[in-house]
């Protein structure tokens, strides 16, 4: 027999404001908001005190079971007094500690399941799922092999939540979450991220990290803080490196307590995510906060006191600004390469990058047009990693003469050719941190010295020495090249190559989108491509502002490559207008080729009664797709320029007579 007299499931549900499923009752654990459901309660009549519990959330059973003792009337066990070390109360007691709990809780909702989050193995087959209900409270289930569930996980292999989506980068920062809804957001920001069902971490899910450099997301109430404290001692040892982080300005209320209320707050928090993480210190057991966990023998007030004895917050003192004036916005090129930050001119190889940097480096020291516009005149750091001092010769001749200069004016271009040599600036640690290499340290310093109007760093591939997929480390790496910018006040401005996918998508980025992310500014240099992956002109390219944080966005800026150098094209400016001309080109083509075979001549004068464009522009083609005399006229310029249709004579050498044919 129990010890205790204890009331319905039902009744004791309702009495701490849960509910009852599959003859459980699922109520909030102790210390936990109205909300939770983390706590399960079994009556059992072999159990000492009449009913069994367990706790999702980790919490200590002996505070549970005095916890549910608590609301339902009886008194907390003791070591010593009666025989089995309870004092017991009388039925009537009991009854009455119940009623009044009852009419302080409104359990009248009925659970649902809003959620259900899949634990897969390595191939991607399913092994369980945590179930989410509402009101809130989570259940275990795993499949019965028939179509149905079984709702205990007794015997099945325990596996860290994403397990496939992880194992396709195997280099990546984990983010570890206190729960599967945290896990989720996070993983959509691009990062890989994972937790476990139940805060169990077994040797399988420790394992699953080895190596990792893993960050640990706090939540913000103590069973975060436990949770976390948990983590980083199962995977202590086992990661390369552990940080447990606290966002700032959770307060651990119910509506703002974990990663997804943060990023929720405010949509500019993605960008920062990753900065806030890497500019903790490692997480060690020696240095682990005393707050986190079971183990502390502090409490909160010594741990406050401890967090005042820290330098404090650098705010700004935004009043001073009252009299001041507002500072204006510096630019290396207006409106398209900020100063003291990072752009990055992405585009595919042999598009012509290294020429339009180059094009633009001479521009900024001798003060002249750079495609339209005007740079801010001054010295420039050009760090070049794929082309020798020849090349580099040959390619600077023809711009310095379009420029109108010599090189002898080209004393503040400070050039650099590391082809064949080593050109990284920051290679990844065992930690995951990007670690600067002395080559960074010295253009820094020689950055400093200079003050450039522009650091131009050709190109990406030479000198990032970290994981492209991964985004801290992008992020830390593009960091490293805004410290530059913002000590010598330069615009960085730095080349990459687009992967097959960036090329294909039109983003023109490769690897993680933390490239775009973390710059303030994109320029893509792109060949002139329309429908149907066509080029019309091998020589015409496009330059677009594809992000400008501090400017305008969406700038197409029309190319042709002329002699050495890419010029803009006066009058054209779109992508569309370039297809039009293309289009009305061939229908000319076509058309000139029938009148040919059917042995009617066409002609290129004006006053010739078969004037080709005249003629052309009354076939049937041509009016149904509304093209005009005129159109046809540019198209025979275009194509003569092109070499595509000639003067062919015909008839009597005497007469003089010539017709349109294509060459």
């Amino acid at each position: 027999m129990p010890a205790y007299h204890l009331p319905s499931i039902e009744k004791i549900a309702e009495a701490l404001g849960g509910d009852v499923t599959n003859g459980e009752a699922l109520v909030p654990g102790p210390g936990h908001t109205a909300e939770d459901r983390s706590l399960a309660i079994k009556c059992d009549s072999a159990a000492p005190d009449g009913f069994v519990v367990h706790s999702f959330a980790g919490d200590d059973p002996i505070v549970c079971r005095d916890y549910i003792r608590e609301k339902c009337g009886q008194a907390p066990w003791k070591p010593k007094g009666n025989a089995n070390g309870h004092a017991r109360r009388s039925e009537d007691e009991v009854e009455a500690a119940l009623a009044t709990a009852i009419k302080r809780q409104s359990a009248d909702s009925k659970s649902r399941v809003v959620c259900a989050y899949p634990y897969s193995d390595e191939g991607g087959t399913l092994l369980y799922e945590v179930i989410r209900l509402e009101p809130k409270s989570f259940r275990q289930r795993r499949p019965d092999g028939n179509g149905g569930w079984i709702w205990k996980l007794e015997g099945v292999r325990r596996v860290i939540y994403r397990w496939p989506e992880i194992l396709q980068y195997a280099d990546a920062t984990i983010f570890v979450c206190e729960g599967e809804k945290d896990a989720d957001r996070v993983a959509s920001l691009g990062h890989c991220a994972t937790t476990v069902a139940g805060g169990k971490w077994t040797d399988e899910c420790v394992k699953a990290l080895a190596g990792r450099d893993v960050l640990i997301l706090e939540g913000a109430d103590k069973a975060g803080r436990k949770k976390a404290l948990a983590a980083a001692t199962a995977l202590h040892g086992t990661a390369a490196t552990i940080r447990i982080v606290r966002l700032p300005d959770l307060t651990g209320h119910p509506n703002n307590k974990d990663v997804s209320d943060w990023l929720d707050a405010d949509p500019q928090r993605a960008e920062k995510l990753i900065d806030i993480c890497f500019s903790l210190p490692l997480w060690t057991p020696d240095n682990s906060e005393p707050n986190a966990g079971p183990q502390t023998k502090k409490d909160d007030r010594e741990i406050d006191a401890a967090a005042s004895e820290a330098p404090p917050l650098p705010f700004i003192n935004i009043v001073a600004w009252h009299e001041r004036e507002v500072p204006k916005r510096e630019w290396t090129v207006e409106n398209r390469i900020p100063a003291r930050t990072v752009t990055l001119l992405s585009g595919d190889g042999g598009v012509g990058k290294t020429i339009l940097a180059l094009h633009l480096s001479v521009a900024i020291v001798l003060g002249c047009d750079w495609i339209g516009t005007l740079p801010e005149p001054g010295p420039v750091l050009a760090i070049c990693c794929e082309d020798e001092e020849p090349e580099l010769h040959r390619r600077l001749a023809r711009i310095v003469q379009h420029c109108g200069g010599s090189f002898a004016d080209l004393a503040a271009l400070h050039l650099i050719s590391l082809a064949g040599e080593s050109a990284l600036l920051a290679t990844p640690a065992r930690n995951g941190l990007l670690v600067p290499t002395q080559l960074l340290q010295r253009i820094s310093e020689a950055a400093c010295d200079l003050k450039p109007r522009l650091v131009l760093l050709d190109n990406s591939a030479d000198v990032y020495g970290g994981n492209e997929n991964d985004r801290a480390q992008v992020r830390q790496f593009v960091g490293l090249l805004r410290s530059i910018a913002m000590a010598s006040g330069a615009g960085v401005l730095l080349t990459s190559h687009p992967s097959l996918t960036g090329l294909s998508s039109g983003s023109g980025l490769s690897g993680s989108t933390a490239w775009n992310a973390s710059v303030r500014s994109r320029l893509y240099f792109k060949r002139a491509i329309i429908d149907k992956d066509e080029e019309p002109d091998p020589d015409l390219r496009v330059l677009e502002v594809v992000k400008a944080n501090y400017g305008p966005v969406g700038e197409t800026i029309m190319l042709r490559w002329d002699n050495g150098l890419f010029l803009p094209v006066a009058g054209q400016s779109t992508l569309e207008k370039l297809a039009r001309e293309q289009k009305v080109d061939n229908l000319f083509l076509m058309l000139l080729n029938r009148w040919t075979e059917q042995g009617r001549a066409v002609s290129d004068k004006a006053k010739a009664n078969a004037y080709a464009p005249g003629a052309f522009a009354s076939e049937p083609e041509a009016k149904a797709d509304n093209v005009t005399k005129q159109e046809m006229a540019a198209a025979m310029d275009r194509l003569f320029r092109a070499g595509r249709i000639h003067n062919a004579a015909y008839g009597p050498p005497s007469r003089g007579w010539t017709k349109l044919e294509q060459k």
